[in-house]
């Protein structure tokens, strides 16, 4: 009931307001810590429109979706206000480390070449932040629509403007 409810809520103007000042936050305290560290390149991507779309796609399905189904949907819940403080806290804690923990095993698991660039503090740090906006996203809106939206633009951002997808490819050093 709650997942389909997460899913089903269209959030109002205002929530999508608040939601959008969260990712404001993220983005300024996330932004100094990746180009400090190497994490964040500016500069354009060399992808084709049709790469890129692909490339849009595939992250609006996984890791956006995907992960803030699993990790904010599933794992907490959605009215905090109906627990006791102490056990929301637990609960968005352990959902949090789960959320961190999850990227640096994806690469072992899935892309080996690319834990270098998964296990860096600054990635992780940054992750962390993004964990943080998206489950005041959620529990703002009640809905998963305005955490997928920031996960989505965080990482389209990051492989399209931000050196992200030369990080991957190993075009820029990993510092």
């Amino acid at each position: 009931m709650r997942v389909v409810a997460a899913i089903a809520t269209i959030p109002s103007r205002r929530a999508w307001l608040r939601c959008a000042v969260a990712y404001g936050i993220f983005l300024v305290v996330a932004s100094p810590i990746g180009l400090a560290t190497g994490l964040l390149h500016p500069g354009l991507a060399p992808i084709t429109p049709a790469a890129f779309i692909g490339t849009a796609l595939l992250v609006l399905a996984h890791p956006a979706f995907v992960e803030e189904f699993v990790f904010r949907v599933v794992l907490l819940p959605r009215d905090p206000a109906s627990m006791p403080k102490g056990r929301v806290i637990a609960i968005a804690a352990a959902a949090l480390a789960l959320y961190v923990v999850s990227h640096p095993l994806n690469a072992i698991l899935f892309r080996p070449a690319l834990v270098a660039v998964f296990e860096r503090p600054a990635y992780l740090v940054i992750v962390t932040l993004l964990g943080l906006a998206c489950t005041a996203a959620y529990w703002m809106s009640k809905s998963i629509w305005p955490s997928v939206v920031m996960h989505w633009l965080t990482v389209m951002l990051w492989l399209s403007l931000l050196g992200g997808q030369a990080l991957l490819s190993g075009t820029i050093p990993r510092t």
